[in-house]
């Protein structure tokens, strides 16, 4: 085994002598092994491209906890937090114990042990990502069961606690969750009773917006959904400027940029039509906007795909699409179909987040998922149920090679008897949700 899979296998077992256990698909587990996995799997869907340091420091976050029960210091707030502290201390040092012995070098144990102590969350951005992935799964596994234990007004301000200890991404994670009912209720309530944060006072006529794409492959007008986005964006002439900027295609982002930047804009506000939060919005389109050393601030906002009220905006259209065609949404299948990936989970996962949150909602007989790129196939899926009405709703930013062309062209081949509602990002309403995202963001001098 790796160095990596070594220490994997050992952090596990250390966890797997917890006599307190948790039922997970109505077997009980050891409590701290099964929150161990939860925090890695809650990791590669928000980072799927995360470091081998911040990997190990995520599976050994509670390594042993049981072994210091809270109630082994004085049950005061004085007491909480020596806890807190010890707990992080001896972490950080069983991990480090658990990494030297497969096989690693201090610089790497020096990093772990860093990141499971929580220092330095104001610089460190993997510091900052622990603690984001930290508290989803605290919100999405565990938040249900800490709830009735305390009144709700304690749990709402144990939320906005939370929340603030979030970065703007980890937030946008978190509304996305498909989180138990009563929990999203509190979420909510926490939420509308805290002011939004706000940077410094921008006034909306000073930012500049780019709207960030891959752009479009294929399609008989490339693009055309993305610059009809900016078009209505900019026809109130409410911000400075609305361009695109393109990774790959015209206009470059670079040059929009520049363009931009030429024309006094005093801000600048990303907003990245992608559909997940993954490589091209974590990598590809930071490492090009660091690259330009952009003179003014920049904001790069959440993606397209994040945005919580995306759910309810599919499920309408949907809808629309299942009463147009006289179908009885009631007794079809809605098929929301992403892109999917052969390098990693995020772009599968944004789709099955939107797709439960929508079967959440009701309306539709089912709700399924099916995708471009990885199984299940988008064919296959039409495929195994072929004679039932089937509404497809494309989870996809613009109306390219995949959702003009592939889409289309699979309900064809394979004779089923779907109705296709169309890429989600055609529609003229996502133009509004972008422009309060982008207007909220800010606050107005």
């Amino acid at each position: 085994m790796t160095p990596f899979e070594t220490a994997i296998s050992r952090i596990d077992a250390a966890n797997a002598e917890d006599p307190n256990t948790v039922l997970v698909d109505g077997a009980a587990r050891p409590a701290e092994l099964v929150y161990s996995e939860r925090m890695s799997l809650t990791l590669a869907r928000l980072v799927p491209e995360a470091s081998e340091a911040l990997r190990l420091a995520a599976r050994a976050q509670h390594l042993k906890r049981w072994t210091i029960p809270r109630d082994s210091y004085p049950m005061d707030r004085a007491g909480y937090h020596r806890w807190r502290g010890e707990l992080k201390r001896r972490h950080a040092e069983w991990a480090g114990e658990i990494l030297s012995g497969s096989g690693f070098d201090a610089e790497t144990v020096q990093k772990v042990a860093t990141l499971i102590r929580k220092e330095n969350l104001k610089t460190d951005v993997e510091s900052q990502t622990l603690e984001d992935v930290a508290c989803l799964v605290f919100l999405q596994f565990y938040a249900a069961d800490f709830a009735p234990k305390h009144d709700r007004a304690k749990m709402i301000g144990i939320v906005q606690k939370t929340w603030k200890k979030m970065s703007e991404e980890g937030q946008a994670a978190a509304l996305a969750l498909p989180l138990d009912p009563g929990v999203r209720a509190i979420v909510d309530e926490a939420l509308a009773s805290v002011a939004r944060p706000v940077r410094a006072p921008v006034a909306l006529k000073d930012v500049a917006v780019i709207l960030a794409a891959h752009g479009d492959r294929g399609g008989e007008n490339p693009n055309a959904t993305l610059l009809a986005h900016c078009a209505r964006l900019g026809s109130d002439r409410a911000f400075h400027s609305v361009s695109a900027g393109i990774l790959r295609g015209e206009p470059l982002l670079e040059d929009s940029v520049r363009a931009a930047l030429a024309s006094g804009a005093k801000c600048l506000a990303v907003y990245p039509m992608f559909m997940a939060e993954g490589y091209f919005t974590r990598k590809v389109l930071t490492q090009r906007l660091a690259a330009l050393e952009i003179p003014v601030d920049v904001h790069v906002l959440p993606p397209l795909g994040a945005d919580p009220r995306l759910p309810d905006l599919m499920r309408a259209e949907a809808l629309a699409a299942a009463e147009q065609a006289g179908v009885a949404a009631a007794a079809a299948r809605l098929l929301v179909v992403g892109h999917g990936s052969k390098i990693g989970p995020a772009s599968a996962e944004a789709t099955r987040v939107v797709a439960a949150a929508i079967e959440r909602a009701g309306g539709f007989g089912r709700v399924e998922t099916a995708f471009l790129e990885e199984p299940e196939f988008l064919e296959d899926a039409l495929r195994r149920d072929a004679g039932s009405p089937t509404i497809v709703s494309g989870f996809f930013s613009g109306d390219g090679l995949h959702a003009a062309e592939d889409v289309p062209e699979a309900i064809a081949e394979t004779g089923a008897a779907a109705i296709y509602a169309g890429p989600i990002g055609k529609s003229e309403r996502v133009t509004e949700m972008i422009r309060s995202t982008i207007s909220g963001a800010f606050s107005v001098a």
